[in-house]
């Protein structure tokens, strides 16, 4: 049976467009220089040492949450988390290096434990729930704070940079006065940005 140009067209249009709007979040919060820089620093003597492996050029960030939501509802995601900037300025402290070894082989910064964070913990929860609702795709609230500085792609480097950095050491304190959300698309890289400021 023929169709015509016409019946083909009119096929095709009717055909359904899989075009993902769903992007991966972080809310974050960035150190500021020039600790921000040392952080880099900290990554490249990785590299040095162990050679390039994943997350060793990440940008240095505190996760607090990470979440996934079709990017369509992005402006109801920035009016809900600017309720953020009612917190007011806190200190972190960077101390030292360790290691998360099962299903991560992560070797990072350690943030002190702080009362500070929990609030926000909890407000993010509520945030959410209160204005994206069933719009998140899922949702996770990091629980325990801190900077990677890479991944290895075994525990033996893993315990070699451990202990090649607890050497080293580093200690800073961090004064936090905003949060910064991100996102980008599964497998690509960090492509839009917004500040929330602090009180």
């Amino acid at each position: 049976m023929m169709y015509s140009i016409s019946t083909f067209l009119m096929k095709q249009l009717r055909l359904p467009i899989f075009t993902s709007k769903i992007k991966i979040y972080h809310l974050r919060i960035v150190p500021p220089e020039p600790v921000f820089d040392e952080i880099v620093h900290l990554k490249n003597q990785f590299e040095t040492a162990f050679g390039k492996q994943l997350l060793s050029k990440s940008k240095p960030h505190i996760t607090i949450a990470t979440f996934k939501m079709n990017s369509k509802y992005q402006d109801t995601l920035i009016t809900a988390f600017d309720q953020l900037s009612r917190f007011e300025n806190f200190n972190l402290t960077i101390d030292g290096f360790d290691v998360f070894d099962k299903n991560s082989n992560t070797l990072y910064l350690k943030i002190t434990k702080t009362k500070s964070i929990e609030p926000i913990h909890k407000a993010v929860k509520i945030l959410c729930s209160d204005n994206l609702g069933s719009r998140l795709k899922s949702l996770t609230i990091h629980k325990v704070p801190h900077i990677t500085i890479s991944k290895t792609k075994g525990s033996t480097t893993l315990y070699k940079s451990l202990a090649h950095f607890q050497k080293i050491g580093y200690f800073k304190q961090i004064v936090v006065d905003h949060f910064t959300l991100v996102s980008r698309f599964k497998h690509k890289t960090w492509d839009w940005a917004h500040q929330i400021k602090l009180s």
